[in-house]
């Protein structure tokens, strides 16, 4: 993944200044005084420039990231260890992207399975691959593509649901105790859409040797949704559900993190060694900001009550 690059140092040198200036001038008029022209010009400059150049800037960023894709083929030829098979609706492709993040979800979750294997996806067959994917691709045989998926299955290191409604993944579920061991099945609970595990959940019995745990979605706002279902040797079920945890994420890659700290005890059934993903220094940059414009809010309704009485 490319990392902390030059066009995001520009994108948060640029947001950063524009919240700087915006906050001097919000200071300046609380305390009954009017800003200057030159500030009142540099804040709606910044801005714009914010508006205008965020958006190329994140382009750029991203076409880093397809220029480097490979198919499946060739990445498992460079990479010898069994892969991670990622199995999803393909109209799922386009539900998870984000727009203004600049990884999408397919691609956070690429760095949080790198250590057990490849992470390889199966490709839609006659369409083109989604413009932001994280696994590397496969083609399908139209007329063959249940045994395809079934042989990847067995040869995986690792296999990961996503749930969904779809005939395809009904069958992939049915498929997973004949072909899979315990240990190697991870069950995606997607964040945008908690019922779906409910409707797992009350057919889940007809293919999988056990009952699955109950899952609620958390209400709480700003709280990451969605979770894991990952399994003992023995079929026994637990559910962990993904936890934001703010200073090993960060603003351009908000994911990773958070689901390879939910796959430790996967990890430790495949024998993997696993590491705590380390603290973002950058991430404490933005906290900081979080908490000034915080302090900076207080401020100046203090200010303003304080003026008006």
């Amino acid at each position: 993944m490319p990392g902390f690059t030059w066009e995001l140092f520009c994108i948060a040198l640029i947001f950063l200044s524009a919240l700087a200036v915006t906050a001097a001038v919000s200071i300046v008029s609380a305390n009954n005084r009017d800003p200057s022209i030159s500030l009142l010009v540099t804040s709606v400059v910044l801005w714009v420039l914010t508006l205008k150049v965020t958006p190329v800037l994140a382009n750029k960023y991203r076409n880093r990231q397809r220029t480097a894709l490979e198919t499946a083929e060739a990445v498992m030829k460079n990479d010898k260890r069994p892969p991670v098979l990622y199995l999803r609706s393909f109209k799922d492709d386009e539900k998870i992207a984000r727009a203004i993040a600049f990884y999408s979800i397919e691609q956070e979750m690429k760095v949080a399975f790198f250590e057990i294997g490849p992470f390889i996806a199966m490709a839609q067959p006659d369409k083109p691959d989604p413009i932001d994917p994280g696994a590397a691709r496969m083609r399908l045989p139209p007329d063959s593509w249940q045994r395809q998926v079934g042989e990847e299955m067995s040869r995986a290191a690792l296999v990961i649901m996503r749930i969904g409604q779809s005939d395809g993944f009904w069958w992939e579920l049915s498929e997973a105790p004949k072909r899979v061991k315990p240990e190697r099945l991870v069950l995606l609970i997607p964040g945008e859409d908690g019922q779906l595990y409910e409707t797992l959940r009350q057919r889940a019995s007809e293919w999988l040797p056990c009952e699955l745990p109950e899952y609620k979605p958390r209400r709480r706002p700003f709280a990451v949704q969605g979770g894991i279902v990952y399994f003992e040797p023995d079929w026994t079920p637990h559910v962990r559900r993904f936890r934001t945890v703010w200073l090993r994420q960060t603003f351009w890659d908000l994911f990773s993190a958070v689901l390879k700290i939910e796959l430790k005890p996967v990890y430790e059934q495949l024998g993997v060694e696993w590491s705590k993903p380390a603290v973002q220094p950058f991430q404490l940059l933005y906290l900081l900001v979080l908490c000034l414009l915080v302090v900076l809010f207080f401020y100046l309704a203090y200010a303003l009550v304080h003026n008006f009485f």
